[in-house]
């Protein structure tokens, strides 16, 4: 019979950017893309032949978090539109063991922005960075039973 912990997964995450670590909300736009040219050749092929192209536009990653005068956030004032970023790490975790771990490489902060301020609304104020990048790699970690 399945315990509770299989059935209902409790997932957290970690972000270090630039070895730094950062508490996000919400991390969107995990992703990698592939440029690809599709080519019908003669004769009687059934499919069409299907190219990988050099990547022309880059892949955006989506971080965000509530702010909170602390001294995480004046690091945070480190990344400013157009700062490098060297290196993104985003860890999976599940019950406090990383399950998953995905690594980027040469990301811009192309987008800094900030929630509305609204006084008549008694909300957390976010910020998010919109970084892009060249690509996301998985990094295999072992199998545990």
């Amino acid at each position: 019979m399945a315990s509770a912990d299989d059935l209902i997964p409790s997932y957290s995450f970690e972000v270090t950017l630039d070895g730094i670590s950062f508490s996000f909300t919400k991390v969107t736009n995990l992703s990698g893309t592939v440029e690809i040219e599709t080519i019908v050749d003669g004769g009687t092929n059934d499919a069409p032949v299907i190219l990988r192209k050099p990547k022309r536009s880059p892949d955006m990653l989506v971080l965000e978090k509530g702010t909170y005068t602390s001294a995480k956030d004046m690091l945070m004032t480190m990344f400013t539109e157009g700062s490098k970023i060297e290196a993104i790490n985003i860890n999976v975790l599940r019950n406090g063991s990383t399950v998953r771990m995905f690594f980027i490489t040469g990301g811009v902060v192309v987008r800094r922005e900030y929630s509305p301020l609204d006084s008549l609304e008694s909300g957390v104020l976010l910020e998010s960075l919109q970084i892009a990048h060249t690509g996301l790699t998985e990094v295999p970690l072992p199998f545990a039973f």
